[in-house]
């Protein structure tokens, strides 16, 4: 089974967005009407975008925003969401300062190691492709669902540019204890096996490239 990205509009985004911040961020944009709009995202860049689209909040739909002043890594949702209220509650001179104090202050959270669970993951689905996380939900189920059954029939599921499932058997074969060193006789099996594609790999190696 050889799947494109035009199949998996929701697992498989512009090259650009695919893979978004695991960290929520606060952010700034200047309307056309000179307003100030503040929200909350795991992916800056693809929500502006959102927001300029007409795609984004309700507030957006009718003050097309303009620039990105500033965007600073808080954390959690819950964190986010607190920052973005003590941002909303200050007089509008004073809001870029904060933003920009925020993201000077939090600079390194941009580069700890993180993980992102399936509640985290189906809330990225839910805002990039403009979903319902009910209806992110089900896709993502269904998604893994499918994969699970395919592969477990001995079939492949190759995602063009994110990689390819599959099933691999290992003979029976004699191994060692670690702790004794006596022969060990291993039975046969089978396992899944997942490997990246060429656009998944480069989207890694582009990231580690930056922080060397």
């Amino acid at each position: 089974m050889i799947i494109g990205a035009q199949d998996f509009p929701i697992l498989c985004p512009p090259v650009e967005y695919a893979v978004p911040s695991r960290l929520w961020h606060l952010y700034l944009l200047e309307c056309v009407d000179g307003s100030l709009y503040t929200g909350i995202t795991v992916d800056v860049a693809a929500r502006f975008i959102a927001h300029q689209t007409g795609k984004g909040a309700r507030y957006t739909r009718s003050h097309k925003p303009m620039h990105l002043l500033a965007s600073a890594p808080v954390g959690t949702k819950s964190e986010a969401l607190k920052a973005e209220l003590a941002i909303k509650r200050l007089p509008r001179d004073q809001k870029l300062p904060a933003v920009q104090s925020l993201a000077s202050q939090n600079s390194y959270k941009s580069e700890r190691p993180s993980s992102m669970n399936k509640s985290e993951l189906i809330e990225a689905i839910a805002q990039s492709a403009e979903l319902t996380k009910a209806d992110a939900e089900r896709a993502l189920n269904a998604t893994i669902e499918t994969v699970v059954k395919t592969v477990a029939k001995g079939d492949t599921v190759t995602l063009v540019g994110f990689g390819t499932f599959k099933s691999v058997k290992r003979a029976a074969r004699t191994g060692r204890n670690p702790a004794t060193g006596a022969a060990l006789k291993i039975a046969a099996s089978t396992s899944p096996k997942f490997t990246a594609g060429a656009t998944f790999k480069a989207a890694v190696a582009g990231k580690n490239a930056k922080k060397k």
